[in-house]
């Protein structure tokens, strides 16, 4: 059955298996509707002249329950519900007959269900993008100098002039390593990533690109404007305390960011699974811890385990590829390399991320 809807006008196959069970059902309505307890009483009416004593006596008295007549839907509704006849719960010989026919119809149509739907299963996972890169930042000015957390709210902190150039390398790199397929975004709103994506998609067309703002990509919440002292002070206690479990006042903790990169991993696949526009190839453009998070999410790292990752660096990606069985794999990161011309959108090798190997 799978095979003949997958193939060009596969479809006449499930038409005749419609046509089929409608015709046995209509075949076992008629069943049930010879049977002497559903049958309506087929008496003769009184004659013309004596009419009026038998529609006096019909509306005086409720008629016995053989005697009613069924609706062809009630019909309908009894043989599928496979309760008993109206009335006595006598049936006739056919819906004998046909009740074994219909415990094998019952079986067919499960088995039937169970197929299309393994089959959609199989379908939606082979058409899921064959990449997915999730990419931090480039460098911002609170990178350089923190203190500026203090004067300026953390989602208006703007790209450096060497973080402009990180993100045009790396949307160099991509565009290589995408090369003309299609592309969906999602990207944080933070105004340091809305940067970053938009250099990087100045290397696609942009036919080819599809852009999402997603909030639950935000950064961690360190309160509001920061006093430098005072979130020093608290980095140091969460080194104690641990990443994962700290929170910082008027914050989140690692736990709280955790359960944004669920939800976002949901949208991911309904996005993925039920969009009518699908692309080749997803982009992330996240920042440092919900990168970390997303993979813990996602590959099922314990909390040990996501105390030994360290976040991706500026412009840093993070590539993870479709295997056979639709789900992705971690392959490598990518950093730019930097030197005396710049930034350099090809690096010399694909080197793992800072993971440890057992995560992987």
């Amino acid at each position: 059955l799978r095979a003949s809807l997958s193939a060009p006008r596969g479809g006449w196959m499930l038409t005749w298996l419609t046509r089929t069970l409608l015709g046995l059902g209509l075949l076992a309505t008629a069943g049930v509707a010879m049977a002497p307890g559903v049958r309506a009483s087929t008496s003769a009416r009184p004659p013309c002249r004596a009419r009026h004593r038998w529609v006096a006596a019909r509306d005086a008295r409720q008629p016995p329950p053989h005697a009613v007549a069924l609706s062809a839907h009630q019909v309908a509704a009894r043989v599928v519900m496979g309760t008993a006849a109206a009335g006595a719960g006598r049936t006739g010989p056919l819906v004998a007959l046909l009740r074994p026919l219909r415990r094998l119809l019952d079986s067919l149509w499960m088995q039937c269900c169970c197929a299309i739907a393994k089959g959609v299963e199989e379908y939606r996972k082979s058409h899921r993008p064959k990449s997915i890169f999730l990419v931090r930042h480039g460098q911002s000015s609170g990178n350089v100098n923190e203190s500026i957390y203090s004067v300026i709210a953390d989602h208006a902190i703007e790209l450096t002039d060497h973080g402009h150039d990180q993100a045009r390398a790396a949307g160099k790199f991509l565009r290589k390593e995408i090369g003309d397929d299609s592309v969906h975004c999602f990207h944080s709103p933070y105004k340091r990533a809305s940067q970053t994506l938009g250099e990087i998609v100045k290397a696609f067309e942009k036919s080819k690109l599809a852009i999402r703002e997603d909030p639950l990509l935000r950064e961690q919440e360190f309160g509001n404007f920061q006093n430098v002292e005072k979130i020093q002070n608290s980095k140091a206690e969460r080194r104690r305390y641990g990443r994962f479990w700290y929170r910082f006042d008027n914050g989140e903790s690692g736990a709280d960011v955790h359960n944004r990169a669920a939800d976002f991993l949901a949208t991911l696949y309904r996005q993925m699974d039920l969009s009518n526009r699908r692309a080749d190839n997803y982009v992330i453009l996240a920042h440092g811890l919900f990168i970390r998070l997303l993979c813990m999410r996602y590959m099922g790292w314990t909390v040990a385990q996501f105390e030994e990752v360290w976040n991706p660096s500026n412009c840093e990606v993070w590539r993870f590829d479709r295997q056979p069985d639709g789900k992705y794999f971690l392959k490598c990161a990518y950093r730019p390399e930097e030197g005396l011309d710049g930034v350099s959108p090809h690096p010399a090798h694909c080197t793992p991320p800072l993971v440890h190997a057992a995560l992987l």
